[in-house]
């Protein structure tokens, strides 16, 4: 039988059956032969010498030489070898069973350079994979190429010059690719092939091609922009797409300003023109066309430049109210004494213009932007509209607003009167009101809303049965002096006091 365990030999475990490779000795009195599984280590020997206490597999047998070959049949088979450039290559030798034999065991390629490269089951304790580690678990998948150079297109418009972005002799051949390039190398490691790729990136009137490991600088923060490839040299050699943009003027067409969509695009005539813009004049003129604004022109009052396909160029310039009740007062919620209120030029092309309100009762009015948007935090209300001046009138036009103010005995219906703002957990059939009384511990007159639940209590409590209520707009505007009680208006007559 043969004799051995694949603790002190290693190819007990990994035979494929070949002859003379296993030692093998004459059982003295023993008529079989046994193979086992113990402790993930394989054993082989004479029946009554073959440990079998505890193991996963045994088999006996009972012809010379019958416990040979693969053990269990179904063992696992992985290409193994050592870290050196002939680990790296595609393996040409047969797969080999697992040293340790695991029920769920798997094939491993790991590839750490060009020159260095490990391949084998999962279960050997001789190599930690790493995290790019490529893993499967079939006989003899770990067969794959361990690294490969690749060569991409390399090229900057913004140094190179022209043919970075199209080649205008291949537009109608079906297929174009650009042809004034140099040349970048770079090694792919299986595994991390998502780091490793050719790149083209396009943005406004700026086109650059290269390889990833060359990556410039100023691309390195928006690596997620890149539009990668893997399938072949030179794969990132295609030619952009043509530009179509508008191209007119408000002084020819006045539908360059007043209804672009009625206006069709053209095709640029520059293979550089990969952009589009907008410029507006201090005479309100509108132009618009391919390529970078134009540049030097001491009149030009706004522009923008744009690079998506089909006439992105065709966007309004917006321009929104802007204002907060925090710095101009109630008139920037009501809108019936407006003051304080300016014009914001939208630095976003056809930018929406919105009104919030936020849950502490205060407003805002203004274009659209990252820091200013319906999404933002303790948003109670937000209107949202497209085109110039939009956000006007009075917000929310739902809610009833009051006079809200402390020591107020005289007011007029703009100056204090704000929508009343939004309570948490407020019911919502609670029936809108607008308070005001005398405080004859504060000797003031306040003003405000029903719904502010600490404000209507102190109302009840704190004005001698004088809280009054209503429920039309900026109703709450008694004079002061009709809110006193009797006794304080009677003290006021008095001779020292004033009124």
């Amino acid at each position: 039988c043969y004799h051995c365990d694949s603790i002190a030999l290693p190819e007990c475990a990994q035979t494929l059956g070949e002859v003379g490779l296993l030692p093998y000795v004459e059982c003295s009195s023993e008529l079989t032969c046994s193979m086992s599984i113990v402790d993930s280590i394989t054993y082989r020997g004479c029946g009554a010498d073959t440990p079998t206490t505890g193991a996963a597999y045994s088999k006996s047998c009972a012809t010379n030489l019958c416990n040979s070959g693969v053990y269990p049949p179904g063992r696992l088979k992985c290409h193994q070898c050592s870290p050196d450039e002939s680990c790296v290559a595609a393996p040409l030798g047969k797969p080999r069973p697992c040293l340790y034999h695991q029920e769920e065991d798997e094939c491993y390629t790991d590839i750490l350079s060009t020159t260095e490269g490990y391949r084998g089951c999962k279960s050997d304790v001789n190599h930690t994979v790493t995290n790019t580690a490529v893993e499967c678990d079939y006989n003899g998948c770990n067969n794959q190429l361990g690294a490969w150079s690749q060569i991409c297109a390399q090229c900057d418009s913004t140094q190179t010059g022209r043919g970075c972005k199209i080649d205008l002799f291949q537009l109608n051949t079906g297929l174009c690719n650009i042809s004034l390039y140099e040349e970048c190398h770079q090694e792919i490691h299986l595994g991390q092939e998502e780091q490793e790729f050719c790149f083209s990136y396009r943005h406004l009137n700026r086109m650059v091609r290269g390889c990833s490991t060359q990556l410039p600088e100023d691309l390195e923060p928006i690596r997620d922009q890149l539009e990668t490839c893997q399938s072949g040299d030179h794969c990132n050699a295609r030619c952009i797409t043509q530009q179509r943009c508008l191209s007119c003027n408000s002084v020819d067409n006045p539908l360059c300003r007043t209804n672009t969509t009625a206006l069709s695009t053209s095709l640029c005539g520059s293979a550089e023109a990969s952009s589009c813009f907008a410029c507006e004049y201090t005479d309100w003129e509108i132009r618009r066309g391919c390529g970078a604004p134009p540049s030097g022109e001491a009149n030009i009052r706004n522009c923008y430049e744009c690079d998506e396909d089909g006439g992105c160029n065709e966007l309004d310039f917006t321009r929104c109210y802007r204002c907060t009740t925090d710095q101009t007062g109630p008139g920037c919620a009501n809108w019936e004494v407006p003051g304080g209120i300016y014009i914001e030029e939208c630095a976003q092309p056809a930018a929406s213009c919105l009104i919030v309100s936020y849950s502490n009762g205060s407003l805002e009015r203004g274009c659209q932007r990252d820091d200013f948007n319906c999404e933002s935090s303790n948003v109670s209300n937000c209107q949202r509209c497209d085109g110039s001046f939009c956000n006007k009138g009075a917000f929310p036009e739902q809610r009833l607003w009051c006079h809200q103010c402390t020591d107020c005995d005289q007011i007029s219906r703009g100056q204090s009167a704000s929508p009343c703002p939004w309570q948490e957990n407020e019911p919502a059939d609670q029936i809108e009101g607008c308070l005001e009384y005398y405080d004859v511990h504060q000797k003031k007159t306040i003003r405000g809303c029903r719904t502010t639940p600490e404000l209507y209590y102190q109302c009840m409590l704190r004005s001698e049965d004088k809280c009054r209520l209503c429920h039309d707009q900026a109703c709450n505007n008694s004079p002061g002096e009709d809110l006193r009680p009797y006794t304080v208006k009677a003290l006021a007559l008095l001779p020292g006091k004033t009124k």
